[in-house]
């Protein structure tokens, strides 16, 4: 009798809009994945998506969306099937007559610029934590740095979003660009004051470096070298010998 109600449950949820209503059975991962393949990675992925949604949605024109992640691989098991490909979720708000029934994450499967496997929150389903977001400490924010207001963007627009992770934020915000110029080389470092961040970047390799500074230097060291910038004259000393000079930039050239 349980199932029953349950399966009643699952064709009136369908009948409220053309999404399919997902299963009561919550997907499992897929552990063995020594022969997967996931497939090309997607980087017209929004655009896959609006597309989907176009078709799915009812009312689209009124829907909100968020996105919660960029695609990432991922191989799971659900009701006896196995979905492979990059996994990316997304918080939909709906509008239903004349109010908005609220956010909720939608899981999606993208294989082979298709979509595969669509899921999402229903009260019967939860999607797991860890399928829509990595643990990542660079995604850390103070409390005092959130958001008082969180961006909205129609399902019209979601081709023109730009996915602007958190980590790209800590290096673009409050980032002072330094370029040194020692004995004819030159050496390129991220300085963020505020999150006490410094690093050298080499084409795209990057080492962090630990860093200590006051109005007048900076002095920043690592296993490799030792550097101390003045910050009033531009002149830059590396292991105690090397005399060079540096441009403290607030922004990139391109």
């Amino acid at each position: 009798m349980r199932n029953f109600y349950s399966i009643i449950i699952v064709i009136f949820l369908s009948s409220c809009t053309k999404i399919p209503a997902p299963s009561i059975l919550t997907p499992s991962s897929n552990q063995d994945t020594r022969q997967v393949s996931y497939g090309k990675l997607p980087d017209n992925y929004q655009k896959i998506l609006k597309d989907y949604l176009i078709k799915s949605l009812d009312n689209y024109k009124e829907a909100k969306v968020e996105f919660i992640n960029e695609p990432e691989e991922l191989s799971i098991n659900h009701l006896g099937n196995s979905y492979t490909g990059y996994r990316i979720c997304l918080s939909i708000n709906v509008k239903q007559g004349e109010y908005y029934k609220g956010y909720r994450n939608h899981f999606f499967m993208i294989k082979d610029r298709r979509i595969s496997l669509h899921l999402f929150d229903s009260g019967l389903l939860k999607i797991p934590f860890e399928y829509c977001v990595s643990r990542d400490t660079t995604n850390e924010m103070f409390i005092d740095d959130i958001p008082d207001q969180k961006e909205e963007i129609s399902v019209d627009k979601m081709d023109d979003k730009k996915i602007i992770t958190k980590r790209d934020k800590e290096l673009k915000t409050g980032t002072t660009y330094i370029l040194c110029d020692v004995n004819g080389s030159e050496f390129t470092y991220l300085f963020n004051e505020k999150n006490k961040i410094f690093k050298s970047v080499d084409g795209l390799v990057e080492e962090n470096y630990v860093v200590e500074f006051n109005d007048a230097f900076i002095i920043a060291s690592s296993n490799n070298a030792k550097a101390k910038i003045n910050r009033v004259s531009g002149k830059i000393t590396i292991n105690n010998t090397i005399i060079g000079s540096c441009a403290l930039l607030n922004k990139t050239m391109f």
